[in-house]
C-alpha cells in the first residue's frame, strides 16, 4: 500500500530489568545453515550487557541442539571458538559449556559465551566471508555465515554500537 510502512523484521531485541538489573540488547536466532538434514543445530547470537549508562560488555553465544544419538559437544573451557573472517582467524575463549547443558523437548542443548570487543563484532558486521569452528571434546563443528547471518550482525552493530 503506497504511504504505509512497517518495521523490518529483526531478530535484534532489548530487555530492559525492572528492578535494577542492567539492560541488555541482543541478537537472537542467528542459526547457521546446518544442511537439509541435520543432527545438530547451530546459532551464533551476540549480546550487549549495559554496565552504566555508557559503558557495557559484549558476548557471542554459542547455542548448540543436537539430537541424543549425536550427543553434547562438550565445549569446554578455554580457546574453543574460532572465526575465520575475511581470511583471518579470531580465537576466542570463554569458560565453556558445563554449567549450560540441558535436555529439553527430546534434544541436548549447550550454550557457550564468549567474550568479544566492539571491533571484533565490526569486523564481523563488515565480512564478506565467516567460518565458524566450534572445538568440543566430543568432535569440531564447522559451519559458514550466509548472507541472512552476516546481515543480523550488522543491524545489531549499527543498532548498539555504530561502525
Amino acid at each position: 500500500m503506497a504511504g504505509c510502512s512497517t518495521a523490518p523484521k529483526t531478530d535484534i531485541y532489548t530487555y530492559r530489568s525492572t528492578v535494577g538489573g542492567p539492560g541488555m540488547d541482543l541478537i537472537v536466532d542467528n542459526e547457521l545453515d546446518s544442511g537439509d538434514k541435520p543432527t545438530e543445530l547451530v546459532w551464533l547470537n551476540a549480546t550487549r550487557l549495559r554496565e552504566g549508562p555508557w559503558e557495557a560488555k559484549y558476548y557471542l553465544e554459542v547455542r548448540y541442539q543436537a539430537l541424543p544419538q549425536t550427543g553434547y559437544l562438550d565445549i569446554g573451557p578455554g580457546e574453543s571458538l574460532v572465526l575465520t573472517v575475511d581470511g583471518q582467524t579470531m580465537k576466542l575463549s570463554g569458560a565453556g559449556s558445563l554449567n549450560e547443558r540441558r535436555e529439553t523437548a527430546g534434544t541436548l542443548v549447550e550454550h557457550a559465551l564468549y567474550g568479544v570487543t566492539p571491533d571484533d563484532l565490526r569486523r564481523i558486521a563488515r565480512a564478506k566471508e565467516v567460518k565458524v569452528d566450534i572445538i568440543g571434546s566430543q568432535r569440531t563443528v564447522h559451519r559458514e555465515f550466509n548472507q541472512a547471518n552476516i546481515e543480523k550482525v550488522r543491524t545489531f552493530v549499527l543498532t548498539y554500537m555504530g561502525f
